[in-house]
């Protein structure tokens, strides 16, 4: 079955009713539920036409939540420098999957999920090294 083709006006469209039911700011996945119960584009097309939620719901008028963006909460080398702070914790196993555990517990460290973001697990390690 061939997925059906949107106009950009019919994803603006959609997306605007979406608010109008829902309320604002849109939320990806507060839409991802209305859509499912229509014949509605997922988010993931919204954000493949449009480029980023954000930009999709400016598209329709639709207001967002602006929240800062992790990927530049921390520089570069407060990055580095909380891993070296883990690395060198008592009882570090070294792996990112016990880094992603530590950083849970520890207020202020970026969570695996934003490390990868900016850094592979082996480089990170590595400048944190050094």
């Amino acid at each position: 079955m061939r997925a059906p083709d949107f106009s950009d006006d019919r994803l603006a469209d959609d997306l605007a009713a979406a608010a109008t039911d829902l309320g604002e700011p849109l939320t990806a996945s507060g839409y991802d539920g209305w859509q499912r119960e229509r014949d509605a584009a997922s988010p993931a097309l919204l954000i493949r036409r449009f480029g980023s939620w954000n930009e999709a719901c400016a598209r329709a008028g639709v207001a967002t939540n602006k929240t800062r963006s992790t990927s530049r909460r921390w520089s570069d080398d407060d990055v580095v420098a909380i891993v070296r702070t883990y690395l060198t914790s008592p009882g570090s196993a070294g792996t990112f999957a016990d880094y992603s555990a530590w950083a849970k517990e520890h207020d202020g460290a970026p969570s695996g999920a934003t490390l990868r973001q900016r850094f592979s697990w082996a480089e990170v390690k590595r400048r944190a090294s050094t």
